[in-house]
């Protein structure tokens, strides 16, 4: 048994992290960031010893509404180098370091699809490894298979109850859940069993079906081709609702949204764990034929910049919440518990 949670937020997380002290009713440990003339970057915990503490450090790979590609890339690396640093800092003293990556650094690069690139998914493992942090917790990742880079233990969550929530809101009669692509069908089917679960249990009878966009990528650009709807043929009145793991231009989102309009739907809602939304990702969301956009906080959203980007007051894209989620889990770690409960199903 380790010592008393210690939170360590990193500057990416900043909001997340405070919610998550919030529930678990603590104070986030002082971090002091200076950044010298040469753009060298210093990490200095001020507060009291973690000595032997169990200390979970907070840190997201990847921030919102971006675009200048090279701006964004500087900015994510350094929150990396700022990542790594943090954990560095805390090796020597702390009982176990847990790194808190609530959206993983380059989760997208998991696979060798061209000679001489890295996957850079494994590097990040790899790197975690290599500061001395005892411990993943992370969510949903791109491809969930990828846990295997890493060589310690790796606990991915999910925001399928912080969705279902919102969804059972709606109190919709008719429902078809339409996955955006081939890869996102056995999500959206585990979100549509659990609602229309959900609705048996309130003592309604559930009208779900499910579907999924055939979409085509022919190169690594963002621009996706969409051919066909599967599964459904027709939406007329019904509530659709698209499960991806995150939005970053927005393109195959919004084409995914135009194919079920066509296809009748009368409102149709996004469900998106990582709120990328980078370059004119806000104005292309804002503009499309989706009611809504829902994101979480794992990606900080900037608000100001989402606002400048459309030209005015935001009225399509909302974020939820997944602090209660992470502090959950972060307590039951530190108190050797399992995780299975905080996932629908179990």
């Amino acid at each position: 048994m380790f010592g008393n949670i210690a939170i360590c937020c990193g500057r990416a997380s900043q909001t997340l992290g405070m919610r998550i002290c919030e529930i678990l009713g603590m104070e986030p440990e002082p971090v002091e960031f200076v950044q010298f003339s040469n753009g060298n970057l210093m990490v200095n915990f001020t507060g009291d010893s973690v000595r032997e503490k169990d200390v979970f450090v907070i840190q997201s790979g990847e921030r919102s509404i971006f675009q200048d590609r090279d701006r964004s890339f500087g900015k994510v690396s350094g929150d990396i180098l700022e990542f790594m640093q943090m954990i560095y800092a805390l090796k020597d003293s702390a009982g176990r370091i847990t790194a808190v990556t609530p959206y993983f650094p380059y989760a997208r690069s998991d696979k060798k699809d061209k000679p001489r690139i890295a996957i850079a998914a494994k590097m990040m493992f790899d790197m975690l490894e290599s500061v001395q942090a005892d411990r993943v917790l992370t969510m949903t990742l791109h491809c969930p298979q990828s846990q295997g880079f890493s060589n310690i233990p790796v606990d991915q969550l999910h925001a399928d109850s912080v969705f279902l929530e919102k969804i059972m809101s709606f109190n919709a009669e008719h429902l078809s859940f339409v996955a955006p692509d081939s890869g996102s069908i056995r999500n959206n089917d585990f979100l549509a069993m659990h609602t229309a679960r959900s609705i048996r249990e309130e003592g309604g009878t559930p009208d779900v079906s499910t579907g999924y966009v055939k979409k085509v990528r022919l190169d690594d650009s963002e621009t996706p081709h969409v051919r066909t709807v599967e599964g459904v043929d027709d939406l007329t009145g019904r509530t659709v609702i698209i499960n991806d793991d995150e939005v970053v231009s927005g393109k195959s989102l919004v084409l995914c949204a135009e194919v079920v309009a066509d296809r009748g739907a009368s409102d149709i809602y996004a469900f998106v764990t990582h709120g990328v939304l980078s370059g004119n990702a806000a104005k292309r969301i804002e503009d499309s034929v989706l009611t809504k956009l829902f994101v979480t906080d794992t990606v900080e959203f900037d608000t100001e910049a989402a606002e400048e980007i459309v030209g005015g007051p935001l009225s399509k894209i909302e974020t939820l919440s997944v602090a209660r989620v992470f502090a959950e889990a972060i307590k039951r770690i530190h108190e050797g518990r399992s995780l299975s409960s905080l996932f629908l199903g179990k």
